[in-house]
């Protein structure tokens, strides 16, 4: 070879290699492990500090001391409006007295103090401060929810029966049952927030007017008269058990929603009203908590196949027409070969095929070789932001269509006729997760989740003998399911893990002449062998990230790339300029 082709062919090999398929690099927002980082130099103490503006004095309250015993609450306001420079109004239902010791207190502290000791309440409006009795009145509350109601349902039904036939004389009851494993996972949840809301404000009213029977009521008044002696009980008689006098109310709650524009209409004594605030306080902060939950999922294949050796078959009929598909002459011969259909990798499993066929002796034969190595990898990261306490679903499936066919057959008295029904059927085939969230105030996020993996692993054909004698095949996915469903507890940011399916398969089979397999080399020779080792692995890592700042200068800042830019569809060449718009295209 002269140095001139030898040159060439160097080029052909590197422009050839140039030309090769890039591997794809995992997305920067996949779940992956921290990079180790460089150890540096603690970096120098800050000798400046920055200056604080000058602070800027605040007008100080003004503060009262009081001090009084079994005084009059009409006397003690007055006193208080008078000293505080304040128009009072006092309603003249207002009664009781007030035991106090306050030492420099504001008003709206003073008056607070009073209140629970005396049934009023208190509004300062401008220079008037206005003192009524405490009876029920309305008050209107705005509550920022939306109008749903959800109910979720989740079934995980795991159920193994091995059964046979029943024994003659053997007793019903032992001859099933005994066999069955089963297992149920009935997952309910139900978020009805405006119907829990509302009952929940209405027992609240209810319990805080609920009024106590005193021990003086169970007690009558005594008479003048002697009242007549009660008949003496018998021996061993048993006691007549005592009334217990119920509770009564002082009057129905009363609650008005409107769930639509989110506003609630309650009428309530102003204590009740705080109680009522601190309730939908908490509530509010607790169902508008929100959390990300980003899930990766991690799949790896490995397939080590070896098959070698000669495949012997005994045919009936015409050994040329049946065997490998390349021998289609009908005569005794031999020929090379390399057919197949290929495998879900796309793997030739009838690769180098040798063989022949001997029709006088009704025979065919053939020696394959095949090695192969496969190795397929999954990676996905779906991500869902889920509010608290609410039922989420992911659904990324592909609908995979087919039909079941029914023949029915009609006997009439010369011919007969077979009808067939078609009937179409969808099996989604991907990936579902199915989780509730709930999150807490230390950001620790007690997740139920479910997810699901599916997959086309092969066809079943319709045994039903019409179709097969009408020469009609029905066939019917096979699908592989992985799913879990479980309920863990993780801390916001941390990383949990689901191992669906880690499993080592390993197969290996040897067909040979009988009597010939112990000979040294001919046994070898004669004999077919197929190895097969099969490794799948199947990782679930979730990460919950509790949400403060639902927004892409928040949270959500490290997703801002992933928007499309103004040269989005100018894409890959955003020199070129856009074509103009052409109604007809």
């Amino acid at each position: 070879m002269t140095r001139g082709n030898a040159a060439a062919l160097a080029a052909a090999v590197v422009l050839v290699t140039a030309c090769g398929q890039k591997p794809i690099k995992p997305a920067a927002t996949h779940i992956r492990g921290d990079e180790p980082r460089a150890e540096g130099t603690i970096p120098p103490p800050v000798q400046l500090t920055p200056v604080l503006p000058q602070p800027k004095p605040a007008a100080r309250p003004e503060t009262y001391s009081v001090v009084v015993n079994n005084v009059r609450a009409p006397e003690l306001l007055f006193a208080l409006a008078r000293d505080a420079r304040l128009n009072v109004d006092i309603h003249s239902d207002i009664t009781g007295t007030v035991t106090l010791n306050a030492i420099d207190q504001t008003l709206p502290q003073l008056l607070q103090r009073i209140a629970r000791q005396v049934d009023m309440r208190w509004e300062i409006e401008g220079n008037n401060l206005v003192v009524l009795r405490d009876t029920p009145f309305l008050r209107i509350y705005k509550v920022d929810y939306v109008n749903l109601a959800r109910d979720a349902r989740s079934v995980a039904n795991v159920s193994t029966q091995v059964s046979g036939a029943a024994q003659p004389g053997a007793a019903t009851a032992s001859s099933g049952g005994l066999n069955n494993t089963t297992a149920v996972i009935n997952s309910v949840s139900a978020n009805k927030f405006w119907d829990t809301l509302v009952g929940n404000i209405k027992e609240i009213l209810q319990e805080t007017d609920k009024v106590l029977p005193g021990l003086q009521a169970a007690v009558p008044l005594q008479s003048t008269t002697a009242p007549a002696q009660p008949a003496a009980p018998q021996a061993g008689a048993p006691a007549t058990p005592q009334p217990v006098p119920a509770a009564t109310f002082r009057e129905a709650a009363s609650v008005i929603a409107n769930p639509e524009s989110g506003v609630l209409n309650i009428r309530a004594t102003s204590r009740q009203h705080e109680k009522v605030q601190e309730f939908l306080d908490q509530v509010l902060t607790n169902a508008k908590r929100q959390v990300l939950i980003e899930a990766t999922v991690a799949e790896v294949q490995l397939n080590n196949e070896y098959q070698r050796g000669i495949d012997w078959q005994r045919l009936r009929t015409n050994a040329a027409s049946v065997g490998v598909p390349s021998f289609g002459t009908g005569n005794s011969g031999l020929e090379f070969g390399q057919t197949s259909t290929g495998t879900p990798a796309g793997i030739n499993t009838n690769a180098f095929v040798f063989g022949g066929a001997i029709a006088s002796l009704n025979f065919n034969f053939a020696l394959k070789l095949l090695e192969s190595f496969g190795d397929v990898r999954v990676l996905s990261s779906p991500k869902i932001s889920v509010v608290n306490n609410q039922t989420a679903v992911l659904k990324v499936v592909d609908n995979l269509v087919y039909f079941t066919v029914q023949a029915q057959t009609t006997q009439n008295q010369t011919s007969s006729l077979t009808t067939f029904t078609t009937t179409l059927n969808s099996v989604p085939v991907g990936f579902i997760l199915s989780l509730v969230p709930q999150i807490s105030d230390s950001e620790s996020v007690l997740l139920n989740m479910r997810p699901t993996i599916s997959r086309k692993i092969g066809d079943v054909a319709d045994p039903n003998p019409s179709l097969k004698a009408a020469g009609v095949t029905s066939l019917i996915p096979v699908i592989q399911t992985r799913e879990m469903e479980s309920v863990l507890r993780v801390q916001s940011g941390q990383v949990a893990v689901l191992g669906g399916l880690m499993q080592d398969a390993s197969s290996r089979v040897e067909d040979t002449i009988p009597g010939v397999r112990e000979i040294p080399l001919l046994g070898q020779l004669l004999e077919q062998r197929r190895d097969l080792n099969q490794k799948t692995e199947l990782v679930i890592f979730l990460r919950p990230v509790v949400i403060r700042d639902p927004s892409l200068d928040g949270d959500y800042a490290a997703y801002r790339t992933l928007l499309p830019s103004g040269d989005f569809f100018t894409k890959p060449n955003p020199n070129r300029p856009p074509r103009p718009y052409n109604p007809f295209d």
